[in-house]
């Protein structure tokens, strides 16, 4: 993209600071902004998993080494499900031949580190300007496309129109570290049980981050139960080969929802990005992966074409909207199936667990189609 064209990117969390980098790989001035300042949003305790399609795209950017470090990989993944006591592990040889030499079939990072590496990256580049709001405004710049990567609960949805559908599990999830006991296997586990999956993601050797689901109600209970007491709660219902030591760090609580919002057709020159445009419910862990290929489809827009005229920019919203609209669909299908099956103790619903299960045990195959999709997404060839 030969044009030099000015981009702002309001907010700055891991979606709005990947899109910044990628942006600065064209001939673009890229104003990044947010409310926080830097301390406090490096200073989260959160974590993500990572994905075969999000490797590929941090690759892309020149960001994997730098990350690979803070980068933990888990080279199983147990899925079990309580109700019918029916479990299934998959691992790197359920992985598609083109992956076969992989060691790992995800992998998990730190908040903190993951955007300590991105702001590094971002000193780094001389068009990218990290900003207040409050200076941005007095710089008087008419940017020529704006970037909203503001979250699920963007304020700046309420400045246009769009159509907004919502679907509340009227669940939320506790997030926090616990140090194990006993020499454990790279292996994440995923556990659907009737009030909601609960995962745990390796950090370390015997680290773990716990994301538990459960309804809102059940949620804030437990997020005010002294610590020994939630500890018991948890090592009740874990696999009997974990042996819970302590809880490190701080117990985090956030809504869960499924959304999509998509602008009224109109030729402004905005977008939402990453959670401000779609949320899933965390089980599977594709929330960053799926914002990350927004941010990839943006890029290679913007990027096909040598010469990108303003009236390109005026449609590029839509080209946008329909790139990326089927995998965005396809993950919600997904992600809401699972928890329309799973996490219940409706009778009926039995022998669907149960046969589920069945299959997963007895055909590669379709260890592979789960596997693949969790870690590829239908995007990973076009990345």
């Amino acid at each position: 993209m030969k044009n030099n064209f000015s981009f702002k990117i309001v907010g700055s969390g891991p979606t709005g600071l990947l899109l910044s980098i990628a942006l600065s790989k064209l001939n673009s001035i890229i104003f990044l902004t947010d409310l926080l300042p830097r301390e406090k949003l490096i200073d989260k305790d959160k974590t993500y998993a990572i994905t075969h399609s999000t490797k590929k795209i941090l690759s892309k950017f020149k960001l994997w080494e730098k990350l690979k470090p803070y980068l933990y990989g888990f080279d199983s993944l147990s899925i079990s499900d309580s109700v019918t006591s029916a479990f299934v592990n998959l691992t790197v040889f359920d992985l598609d031949e083109d992956l076969s030499s992989e060691k790992n079939i995800g992998w998990v990072i730190k908040h903190t580190d993951l955007m300590n590496v991105f702001f590094e990256e971002i000193d780094n580049c001389d068009n990218i300007f990290f900003t207040t709001p409050q200076k941005l405004i007095k710089k008087k710049i008419i940017f020529d496309y704006q970037f909203f990567s503001t979250g699920a609960k963007s304020l700046e949805k309420s400045f246009f129109n769009f159509l907004d559908f919502k679907k509340s599990y009227n669940q939320s999830c506790l997030t926090f570290k616990v140090s194990v006991r006993g020499n454990y296997q790279k292996r994440a586990y995923e556990i659907f049980r009737n009030e909601g999956p609960l995962a745990l993601l390796p950090l370390d050797k015997n680290l773990y981050q716990v994301i538990w689901t459960a309804k809102t109600s059940k949620s804030i209970e437990r997020l005010n139960l002294d610590r020994n007491f939630l500890m018991d709660n948890l090592s009740s219902i874990l696999p009997e080969a974990f042996k819970l030591d302590q809880m490190i760090g701080e117990v985090n609580i956030f809504p869960v929802s499924l959304t999509l919002n998509l602008p009224i057709y109109n030729l402004n020159k905005f977008i939402f990005v990453g959670d401000a445009f779609h949320t899933f419910h965390p089980v599977g862990g594709q929330g960053l992966n799926s914002c990350w290929r927004d941010v990839n489809t943006i890029f290679e827009l913007l990027n096909k074409n040598l010469i990108i005229t303003k009236s390109h920019l005026r449609l590029f919203k839509f080209k946008y909207l329909t790139s990326r609209t089927f995998d965005i669909l396809i993950t919600m299908f997904i992600t809401d199936f699972l928890i329309s099956i799973f996490a219940n103790k409706k009778l009926f619903l039995f022998p669907i667990r149960r046969f589920s299960f069945l299959l997963l045990n007895k055909f590669s195959f379709i260890r592979k189609l789960v596997l693949n999709q969790m870690t590829k997404s239908i995007l990973y060839s076009k990345i």
